[in-house]
């Protein structure tokens, strides 16, 4: 793009999104809010917080490039601040490194909801030469002429303390400590220089504590602060002669920890000290009044605690309770005798870094590395015991019930079959408990507010057998406004009693009771209740998973007493489990004709439930019903909890939970009759989830699921799954004792949980009503990653929000991230306040492997199955039938050779969703995005190397393949150009062909990747080129739909590992529409530690194969039935079969350079095929398992048979390397989109820019043509023909593959020696504008020339610290978006402002 002479460029920079570093509460007046506002400082922002409305109000940028490390905030007028005044100001010091800034804060309520905040600079300190550690305000000294002055307190690290006027704007008073020694913390205590108290943490493990005092016979001091500010003053420059000159005096010296002191709190009235250290210990101190020797240490020590696991970064003290955070990621509440009384963790990554509280609101805040800002409550025992706090008070609504079944035995002994004991507990509301027990009796609890249980006997089953199964259907009775409930009993002798009872106010009265044989004695373990089918349907299960479906007769409802024994029941069906376990929980669809079983050993099995069978008028009478489909170990070996079933668009959508602490979804289509696992979320904080709901319950997506309620080890525990913060965790001795919970429409506010433990019902009831709605916990800013990221990309324009045209959101888009915690995030950016409105988890590495790389594909490139022709016609069909697909994949590789591919889609809400979204926009409640996201993924595929491998399979093959390359060497040189096997060069040819699988510690680097697929095929392949650490480089293929893995190509010689990759592929013709491209060209760029750049062709590879898979027939023994690992016992499928095949190599291709390495036999074949396959259940049979590996590998041999070329392994070598091209790695790599570089006779130029260690920016264009009629081979020297900062004589290669020529010619060489002043981690380009970044801190935007040449345009300073990755996109025509990461994330927009 051209750059417009009538608009000015610039680059503005937007909200960081990362570590929050600083929190300060502002107090603020009744009639304002009632809750006092928070600022948080993230990166070189300033946030402000309402508490009341959980939201952020307005953010403020405050330095550049700095770290808000502290916030200090003053009232400027008091008395303003009592009367009811609409106006507030406040006075804000905010500092970081050696700056100090102080602002004016000024609040402005213009309506009750609306409040305007404005910040405005005061003052700027100069430059201090030393960190700045803590400041405060003072008042003027009470012995000082200027009483009534305004002072401002500086803490440095060099355990000094400066005293700026701010009157004036000058310092007056610079204080330095007797000890002289650097320090990591530092707390300043008092409101006036005669009562400052200063608190040094040394390097030497010691707090030393002093203050200030006069000197009379003394110098006035002289300021060594330096002066670098803009403006040239300096302290030097404006330290007045005080009437009074100071000095420090030594109080006392803390010794005990054995680590850094990260942090210091004073008590408020000054008498005591807390520390935290990172020898993981706190301290309590007591501090003397009087002065003592310094030399002497101060043994006055209070308390040491631990019970943290790392490092402390933070405390706070107050008179009854001391709160710490620590890098183990908890805040924990202790008592002033030591106890723990309360443990909070809520974050995840590196820590939690800040914690502050609010003893008068009861409020307890924290924030971290992870980005998030939660708000807890105090536990309700600290807020009544607080001294001084007249507003503290007891806030906590929950109700504790302590009770005994009315037949129970009072006197305590062991407990055996014939015992009265409980076993069965379920809720039906708030206040309704059914209790069923041994002796076959059920009852009804009801609980009163003022802590009474009445009972009321229901009924007592007959034979007086023990109740083993109970299930509870609640709805609204028809006839009046009471609630009628129907229950299910199974007892042990296999019979089952439904009960109908009705629920007013007053009492419970039974409408009727109905009992029949269902099982043999001892063999009914399950009654189970549909919601969607009502109370005439009840299943029953049995232990070897036969389902049995029984009708009621229609006239239950109409019974309104009991009439035991005279009702109808039928047999309707018996649904019978292919892998004949215990069914645990089930869930039918009327209207999609399915019904949806989950067992005890983690299997999801699908039935047909036909309306014909449900109805009666099928004609056949109790039908034994097979499975319509199966996934095996959906929740590995674990019992699957819970199933939700119900239709999303074309297909039905399925959710699972389970004993594994996961959320399974998955889709089943109807027409293909394909169960397809399609995404998972592992929830760490709970060990097993029993079920999952939705705030708002009227929006029909199983996928919106905000509360998770499940167990904890022997703790119960719902957790919030949209702010990831704790609910409620009540100990009650693990999931096996008899349980019940439920839950209101917000469960922080509304719940209740029963257990049974020594034959004692214990019952915890939090109902807080609606008038009283003030949400805790909360999270006020959005979670994020909690480590470093090392890669991100942007999602393709397919998917982004407003692709369709719509200019109001053309600037929204998600971006994907990937952690050192191998966590892989979507991030949806949307400018405004909240820049960034969601981030949600879209998976995890196996084993929390760090992610090193991500890239997204979505263009399909197409060639014909006859790759020599390509016929435009036949194209241009098959474009227009691929334009629907939109298939967009992301790839992710990382530590441990893991390789993992998403499919993302785009969903848009149905009818009933988008009413909601417009009912909260219209009411701002917020974002749509709260009910429902337009951005699903699947999970694909996992790919990594087996646990235990080894390469004694390749030892009898190594003399071949040494005999092989020593053939080779000499042609080898012929055609790869200048690049020379040198003797380091043919070592590490034969270390590459032999294996690298005795090392462990391997990981990938790099990775890019490109879809193909043959013209009327149904097989997509994505082919992924990645990078690994120990110097290799892999052609690998994903076939899809069927998720198989093949390796295809080894990129060889490698004389250093490869850093970055990226693809171009150069189009025969160019169809009209722009999803689908026309591919006859593959080309890889590789930069490598050793400053290399080389570009390899891929063409004969890619074509070859494609032409061979098209051959087969994989969807007749491939099934997709498989789910990423979790680590807990769900393996997810089967395991990873790498490639051994006896290797032998012979010389193939005619232009490409490649190597085939042998044949395989059919059983390595079968190698090839990641996590192996299954067979596709034969419906005839009804009751066995079919033994999938015997067909499928029987399969597998017949296919080969025909044709097993799949199993070859060719060998790439480069086009051409151009060596040092950098000084040191190449970090970095973009080329840009080739459909944008068309010139002339059909040949195409792309730049490619690249960024290294050496600071330096390289800019190589090059000519690339897919057909030459003449081809021509000139390859010079790279070091005579490439000029360092202009053109360069022309470098051209030609290749010929498959009959078709192609020609690259170097055109230029462009590079900026010192283009950042550090390491250059990200770079991109589209031709005409380049951004890059680097570890200064700095993004710098360079403007293209026509021969390549660069010439910076902007730059600016990024609140990113670290940043180790870059991408942008084109928005519009003048607009970009520029995306940072490291240790956080931040976007810049680039666009034109017309003059």
């Amino acid at each position: 793009m051209a750059m417009d002479q009538s608009c000015s460029w610039r680059l503005l920079s937007s909200r960081y999104l990362g570590e929050i570093s600083a929190l300060f509460l502002l107090h603020l007046p009744p009639h304002i809010s009632s809750l006092p506002y928070l600022l948080a400082g993230s990166g070189s922002q300033l946030l402000v917080y309402d508490l009341e409305l959980g939201k952020i109000i307005k953010s403020f940028c405050v330095f550049q490039g700095i770290r808000v490390h502290g916030l200090f905030c003053s009232l400027v007028d008091c008395e303003t601040a009592t009367k009811l005044s609409s106006e507030l100001a406040f006075k804000v010091i905010v500092f970081g490194e050696r700056r100090v800034k102080l602002f004016r804060l000024h609040i402005r309520m213009n309506n009750k909801p609306q409040v305007c905040l404005d910040v405005t600079l005061l003052q700027s300190l100069p430059k201090f030469s030393n960190w700045v550690l803590d400041v405060c305000f003072l008042r003027g000294s009470e012995s000082s002429s200027r009483e009534g002055s305004c002072f401002l307190a500086v803490g440095c690290s060099d355990n000094s303390v400066h005293l700026w006027d701010i009157s004036k704007s000058c310092v007056v008073i610079e204080v330095k400590s007797p000890e002289r020694s650097l320090l990591y913390s530092m707390r300043l205590w008092g409101d006036n220089l005669d009562a400052l108290r200063v608190a040094s943490g040394t390097i030497y493990n010691e707090i030393i504590v002093w203050k200030v005092v006069p000197q009379n016979d003394a110098s006035p001091p002289i300021c060594r602060v330096e002066d670098k500010v803009s403006h040239g003053s300096s302290f030097s420059n404006s330290l007045q002669h005080h009437c009074q000159s100071f000095e420090a005096v030594h109080i006392c010296k803390l010794v005990g920890h054995e680590g850094s002191i990260y942090r210091i709190s004073w008590s408020s009235n000054g008498s005591k000290v807390v520390s935290v250290s990172d020898d993981r210990s706190v301290r309590v101190w007591t501090v003397c009044a009087d002065t003592e020797d310094p030399n002497k240490p101060w043994e006055s020590l209070g308390l040491v605690l631990f019970g943290h696991n790392a490092r402390v970064w933070d405390c706070c003290l107050f008179d009854s309770f001391i709160v710490t955070a620590g890098e183990d990621c908890t805040c924990r509440v202790w008592g002033m005798d030591g106890k723990q009384l309360q443990v909070l963790k809520e974050h995840i990554g590196r820590g939690i870094w800040r914690c502050l509280c609010d003893p008068k609101f009861s409020l307890l805040i924290t924030a971290g590395f992870d980005s998030a800002i939660k708000v807890n409550q105090l536990d309700p025992s600290l807020s009544t015991g607080l001294e001084g706090h007249s507003e503290a008070k007891n806030i906590d609504r929950t109700n504790l019930y302590s009770v005994r079944i009315p037949n129970s035995s009072e006197h305590l002994r062991l407990t055996d079959s014939k015992s009265e004991y409980v076993r069965c507990l379920r809720f039906t509301s708030e206040d309704t408990l059914y209790v069923a027990t041994n002796h076959g009796y059920l009852y009804h609890a009801k609980l009163s507010d003022t802590g009474d249980v009445y009972w009321t006997e229901i009924i007592r089953v007959r034979e007086e057998v023990p109740i083993v199964c109970m299930d509870l259907l609640s709805k609204p009775f028809e006839l009046c406004c009471s609630v009628e409930d129907w229950i299910a009993l199974g007892d042990g002798k296999g019979n089952t009693t439904v009960i109908q009872v009705m629920c007013d106010v007053y009492a419970p009265n039974v409408g009727f009771t109905f009992t029949w044989s269902a099982e043999q004695e001892r063999r009914l373990l399950g009654t189970h209740w549909s919601k969607s089918l009502g109370c005439r349907y009840i299943f029953t299960a049995d232990p070897r998973g036969t389902l049995k479906l029984w009708r009621l007769s229609d006239h239950v409802k109409s019974v309104s007493h009991s009439l035991a024994g005279s009702f109808d029941v039928c047999l309707v069906a018996e649904f019978i489990s292919c892998f004949e376990m215990r069914i645990m929980c089930l869930d039918a669809s009327f209207e999609n004709e399915v019904l949806v079983c989950g067992d005890i050993r983690g299997n999801l099995v699908l039935f047909p439930l036909s309306k014909s069978v449900l109805l009666g008028t099928s004609v056949a009478s109790e039908m034994k019903i097979s499975a319509l489909n199966y996934f095996k170990g959906a929740h590995g070996i674990s019992t699957v909890t819970s199933v939700a079933v119900s239709r999303l668009l074309n297909q039905i959508e399925i959710r699972s939970t389970g004993g594994d602490g996961c959320i399974c979804y998955f889709e089943y289509d109807e027409g293909a009759q394909i169960l397809e696992f399609i995404g998972m979320k592992q929830v760490k904080e709970l060990s097993l989830i029993q079920s999952v709901c939705a705030e708002n319950k009227s929006v029909n997506e199983l996928s919106v699921c905000h509360y998770a309620s499940g167990f904890s080890s022997v703790d119960f525990m719902i957790w919030n799954l949209k702010t990831e913060m704790k609910v409620v965790r009540i100990p009650c001795g693990g999931w096996r004792r008899p349980h019940s919970y439920y839950l209101g429409d917000v469960p922080e506010l509304k719940n209740c949980f029963a257990y049974v433990k020594d034959e004692t019902i214990y019952i915890h009831r939090h109902w807080v009503p609606d008038v009283d709605k003030k949400i805790f916990p909360r999270n006020l800013h959005m979670q994020f990653h909690g480590k470093e990221m090392h890669s991100l990309c942007f999602v393709p324009k397919d998917l982004q929000p407003g692709a369709n045209g719509n200019h109001l959101f053309s600037r929204s888009g998600w971006i994907a991230t990937g952690c050192e915690n191998g966590a892989i995030r979507l991030t949806r950016y949307t400018p405004g306040v909240e820049n960034w409105s969601e981030s949600k988890l879209l998976g995890e590495h196996v084993g929390g492997s760090a992610v090193r790389s991500i890239c997204s594909v979505s263009k399909i490139h197409l060639i014909s199955a006859d790759v020599t022709e390509i016929p435009n016609v036949r194209i241009k069909e098959d474009v227009s039938a691929e334009k629907e697909e939109n298939l967009v994949l992301l790839i992710s590789v990382g530590a441990k050779r893991v390789l993992t591919s998403w499919l993302l889609r785009n969903r848009r809400p149905d009818k009933m969703e988008e009413e909601l979204i417009q009912e909260n926009r219209v009411s701002g409640n917020g974002s749509s995005l709260d009910i429902s996201s337009s951005m699903s993924f699947q999970w694909l595929s996992t790919d990594m190397p087996p646990k235990h491998y080894s390469t004694d399979k390749l030892s009898g093959n190594v003399g071949k393949t040494i005999g092989s390359i020593a053939q080779n060497v000499s042609s080898i040189k012929a055609d790869a150009g200048s690049t020379s096997l040198s003797p380091e060069n043919e070592n590490m040819l034969l270390k590459t062909s032999i294996g690298d699988n005795c090392e462990d510690d391997w990981r990938y680097l790099a990775v890019t990747s490109f879809l193909v697929k043959c013209a009327g095929s149904r097989l997509t392949v994505c082919f992924v080129v990645v990078a690994c650490s120990n110097a290799t480089l892999a052609l690998r293929a994903l076939v899809l739909p069927h998720r198989l893995w093949y390796d295809v190509a080894l990129l060889v010689p490698l004389s250093s590992p490869v850093l970055a990759l990226q693809h171009a592929i150069i189009p025969t013709c160019m169809p009209s529409e722009e999803d689908i491209k026309v591919g006859s060209l593959y080309v890889v760029i590789s930069g490598a530690t050793d400053g290399s750049i080389a570009l390899w062709d891929l063409t004969g590879s890619v074509e070859g194969f494609m032409r061979q898979v098209s051959a087969l027939h994989v969807e007749k023994f491939i099934d997709s039935q498989k789910r990423p690992r979790t680590g807990r016992g769900s393996q997810g499928g089967r395991r990873w079969r790498s490639l051994g095949s006896s290797m032998s190599k012979n010389r193939a291709g005619n232009g490409t350079n490649t190597v085939e390495v042998g044949r395989g036999t059919d059983q390595n074949f079968v190698n090839h095929v990641m996590d192996g396959a299954s067979s596709i259940l034969d419906n005839s049979e009804n009751s066995n398992t079919v033994s999938s590996h015997a067909i499928h590998t029987a399969f597998l041999k017949s296919e080969l048979k025909a044709d097993d070329s799949l199993s070859e392994i060719c060998e790439i070598y480069p086009l051409h390397v151009f060596e040092n091209i950098h000084q040191s790695g190449v970090n970095s790599l973009h080329v840009p989109d080739v459909k944008d570089c068309q010139s002339s006779n059909d040949s195409f130029l792309f730049n490619v820019l690249s960024g290294g260690d050496d600071q330096a920016l390289h800019c190589l264009r090059f000519e690339l043509s897919p057909r030459s009629q003449e081809p021509e081979v000139v390859i010079p020297n790279i070091r005579n023909s490439v000029s360092r900062a202009g053109n360069a004589n022309n470098v051209v290669y030609s290749s010929q593959n498959h009959n078709r020529n192609s020609r690259l010619i170097l055109l230029g060489h462009y590079n900026v020696p010192s283009a950042h002043s550090s390491a250059i981690k990200g770079v991109w380009t589209d031709g005409s504008w380049a951004f890059s970044t680097g570890l200064d801190q700095r993004l710098r935007c360079w403007h293209l020339g026509e021969q390549g040449e660069l010439t910076e345009f902007d730059n600016l300073i990024i609140s990113v610290p670290e940043p180790e990755a870059l991408d942008a996109r084109l928005c519009s025509r003048d607009h970009y978006q520029i995306a940072v990461a490291g240790r956080g994330m931040q976007m810049v927009e680039f666009s034109a402002c017309v003059q």
